[in-house]
């Protein structure tokens, strides 16, 4: 299903039977290049048949190494849903003191890496993902066709839904919706180097946290490809709520997942990742 075939989908209806989902090759290498500006859902994409890829993944495929992190026990629910977050903008914006350099290029704190060495990081491995994959316990990362089918959802046990390109081109989601089953959160963000992303990067990390402490919850953060927008906020996530440094962020979701945020969004969580560290040591 291209993308344009999604953009005509009527709201709340995927064209493609749950068989037909499969494999996606992401093309970040020619919007990286210029060849294709605007929104990351708009250039066309090869959708590959293949196997249903996130009901949930199979009993052999390995979960993350740090399932002992949400082994404590959840939070009582108070059996009512969660309504919508108000970002918190305490740490939109703000450029750590020791890092002057725009590129990320500076030694601050010594064992911070260089915005070149984080996107060498990222382009390791094969550039294409899966519609959906679980890249935390209970944590989907994923893409827009899955965000509108709500049987896959359903099938998935999903409860929660975050999406990351609320209100932009070709995303349909929203309370109404997904009804009463779902929680939603929608973070009206725009896949471009000049969006501020970080403004979203607490509020975004307080719902996924909320949901996760939720018990029996499952949670699905996605944009349109489910590669730049929506990640950033799962790294920024895994860094605010669990504590890990950028680059072991990086490395957590793409034992899973195939991701990558833009350049501006990469300089956001550079600087959350200094400011982190700095509040750690303070």
């Amino acid at each position: 299903m291209t993308a344009t075939a999604v953009s005509k989908t009527r709201l709340g209806t995927v064209t493609a039977s749950v068989s037909q989902f499969g494999t996606c090759v992401c093309f970040e290498r020619l919007w990286r290049s210029g060849q294709c500006r605007g929104e990351r859902a708009a250039p066309a994409r090869a959708w590959l048949p293949a196997r249903l890829p996130g009901t949930c993944p199979s009993p052999s495929r390995s979960l993350p190494r740090h399932r002992a992190a949400l082994a404590a026990p959840p939070c009582r629910s108070s059996g009512r849903r969660q309504r919508p977050l108000t970002p918190d903008l305490s740490m939109s914006g703000a450029r750590a003191p020791d890092t002057p350099d725009p590129e990320g290029a500076g030694t601050c704190p010594e064992d911070v890496p260089s915005l070149k060495e984080i996107e060498q990081l990222l382009n390791t491995g094969r550039p294409s993902c899966n519609h959906v994959d679980e890249v935390w316990p209970n944590l989907f990362l994923g893409d827009l066709v899955t965000a509108h089918n709500r049987f896959v959802l359903w099938k998935m046990g999903v409860t929660h839904v975050l999406n990351a390109a609320h209100g932009t081109s070709y995303s349909h989601g929203g309370q109404d919706f997904y009804g009463a089953t779902i929680d939603y959160y929608g973070v009206p963000a725009h896949d471009l180097p000049s969006f501020d992303i970080s403004q979203f990067f607490f509020s975004a990390a307080q719902f996924i946290h909320n949901a996760l402490n939720t018990p029996g919850a499952k949670i699905l953060v996605h944009c349109a490809v489910g590669v730049s927008r929506s990640a950033s906020l799962v790294l920024a996530y895994l860094m605010i709520n669990h504590h890990l440094p950028l680059v072991e962020a990086i490395k957590t979701v793409k034992e899973h997942r195939w991701i990558s945020p833009n350049r501006g969004f990469l300089k956001h969580l550079r600087n959350l990742d200094v400011q982190l560290r700095q509040r750690k040591d303070s």
